[in-house]
This record gives C-alpha cells, sequence and structure tokens, in this order.
C-alpha cells in the first residue's frame, strides 16, 4: 500500500471518494467556455513557500456575472482536493455575490459523512479556510473591487492570509489560542516572530467578544414589548444566533432581518433570506416555522415572521 492510499485511510468516505476522483482538477480551456457562452477567469492563490498554492478556473456568463463551470489546479495538502472539489461544485452556477455567501460550515458540513463527526483532520481545517479566502479575493478581482491595507497585508510568512482575512477568521470560530489559529490558517506554525501580533489580534477579538456579551446581557434583561424598534431588531437577531442560525449557515444559507412592525398585538418580523435559503424549497415552510417558533419561545409569543 502507497503513502497516498495510507493517508486517504486518515479520512471519511466522502472525502476520500473526492480525492480519489478529483473530477473539477483541471484548467478550463477557451473551447469549453465558449461552448458554454463563458469567459476563462483565473484567479491564483498562495506560492510554493507557503506550501499551499491554489488556482481557481471559471468560466462565467460575464452578461449574468454567473459562473457555469468551475475547476482548480492545486499543489498542498491531500484533503485540499476534496475541499476544492465541494467549492467548485457549490460554486456552479452561482453569481459573484452567492459567492461571497459561501460559508467554511457550510462546506465542511457537506464533506462530513457523519452529521456529528467533522470531516478533517483539526491540522487541516487551513484547507477549507484558504478555499474560501481564495474564493472571495477572486470575487474581488473579478469586480475590480480595490483592497484596503489590512487585506493586502500578510500577518505572517508562514500563511498566504492577509491580517483582515486572519482577523474574520478568529471571530468567526472565536479562536483564543494560537495553536487553533494555526489549524485554521498556518499562521504562526513556523513564524514564531508573529506570535506577538496573532496574539494581540486573538486578543482583540475576546475583548470584542466580551463587550459584545455584555451588551447582549443587559438588552435580554428588558421585555421584548418594552424595546425600542431599532433594540428589537438587535434582540431579534440575537435569538436567531443562539438558536437556528447555526443550521443556516451549515447549509450555506442565513437571513437577514429587515425590520419589526407592531400590528395590533402582533410583533410582525420581516426577514430576507440569503445564500442558499434563498432558494430552498422549505425556506417558506419548514424553515420560516422553525424560526418563528424560536423566535416565539425566546422573546415574545405573538410574533409572527414574514420573509420579503
Amino acid at each position: 500500500m502507497d503513502n497516498t492510499i495510507k493517508e486517504k485511510e486518515d479520512y471519511g468516505i466522502k472525502v476520500a471518494m473526492f480525492i480519489e476522483e478529483p473530477k473539477y482538477m483541471g484548467e478550463i480551456t477557451e473551447e469549453e467556455a465558449k461552448e458554454l457562452n463563458a469567459t476563462v477567469y483565473s484567479y491564483t492563490y498562495g506560492d510554493d513557500s507557503v506550501g499551499y498554492k491554489l488556482t481557481l478556473h471559471w468560466a462565467v456568463n460575464t452578461h449574468e456575472d454567473t459562473i457555469v463551470l468551475a475547476k482548480y489546479t492545486y499543489e498542498g495538502v491531500l484533503s485540499g482536493i476534496a475541499v476544492n472539489h465541494m467549492l467548485s461544485l457549490i460554486s456552479t452556477n452561482k453569481t459573484m455575490p452567492d459567492i461571497n455567501a459561501i460559508t467554511y460550515q457550510g462546506i465542511e458540513r457537506f464533506l462530513r459523512d457523519n452529521p456529528n463527526i467533522e470531516a478533517l483532520p483539526s491540522n487541516e481545517s487551513y484547507a477549507i479556510t484558504f478555499a474560501l479566502d481564495a474564493a472571495k479575493l477572486a470575487v474581488k478581482q473579478y469586480i475590480n473591487a480595490s483592497l484596503e491595507h489590512n487585506e493586502k497585508t500578510q500577518a505572517s510568512t508562514d500563511s498566504p492570509m492577509s491580517i483582515a482575512s486572519i482577523k474574520e477568521t478568529i471571530s468567526t470560530h472565536n479562536i483564543e489560542t494560537l495553536e487553533t489559529l494555526g489549524n485554521y490558517t498556518k499562521a504562526g506554525l513556523t513564524d514564531t516572530k508573529s506570535h506577538e501580533t496573532l496574539l494581540e489580534f486573538i486578543e482583540e477579538n475576546k475583548q470584542s467578544v466580551t463587550a459584545q456579551q455584555e451588551a447582549d446581557n443587559a438588552l435580554t434583561e428588558v421585555p421584548f414589548k418594552d424595546l425600542s424598534p431599532e433594540h428589537r431588531v438587535v434582540a431579534v437577531d440575537m435569538a436567531i444566533d443562539n438558536t437556528v442560525r447555526e443550521f443556516l449557515v451549515m447549509d450555506g444559507g442565513d437571513i437577514d432581518i429587515i425590520s419589526v412592525k407592531e400590528n395590533g398585538e402582533m410583533y410582525e418580523v420581516y426577514i430576507s433570506y440569503l445564500g442558499a435559503c434563498s432558494s430552498c424549497s422549505s425556506s417558506g415552510t419548514g424553515t420560516l416555522y422553525a424560526i418563528e417558533n424560536a423566535l416565539k419561545d425566546k422573546l415574545d409569543p405573538h410574533i409572527r415572521v414574514i420573509p420579503i
């Protein structure tokens, strides 16, 4: 048994299958794109110095800014093949704004064999983080969006991620140690000179989380009916965070709270579905029912949720 096969045994069935049959690996030719009435667009992320290099190849319908075919070329950890397989699959038939709505939780959930067992070893979590970072930077380049200083500056020499991306990752996963940060970003694994700066980022997030928790606690002590309209929106968002949002995000979706209006004894909560939720057939039934029940339980029994 060769080393590659042995490595595959460290993964679940689905990840190993994608590694064995990387159907989306490769470039898109001009001829392929032409047959799809699309234009080839490519973006390269990382380099050999960090042991990770990914080029996203998209055939884009430029009239609608929709990806009609997604492929990739890649050098890095073996599980990255499965991750980029899934990213390519999810990206197909998506618009550029849709790409920005793809989440870490969504990709990781789709790679699982068992809903309760994580798809990748913890020290390879960065394979998902890097793929997402690459996709979102590819979108910015496609739309010619200018990058701020923190979006162009690397935080450490052992990770391709910018300061802005690393801070976002720390916030998303509520990272509290350098070891965990290394698992998600590779930052600081070999570049020990960056540790002080990375620890500052972690501490900034800790302080932000503590301040937000204190504000949340103060808000929840006030009955929903006594809150101002603005604070009712915040309270609804908090209740969603603590109940159904995790499940929505893991399926590649989310919701935006538009407003809360009084209508007699009822409080009408107007929401907008985002990402996968916007096209999900259950968004008007099961998902809506779950959201409404969660808000009734957490905030007030007279809440009605209205999607717009």
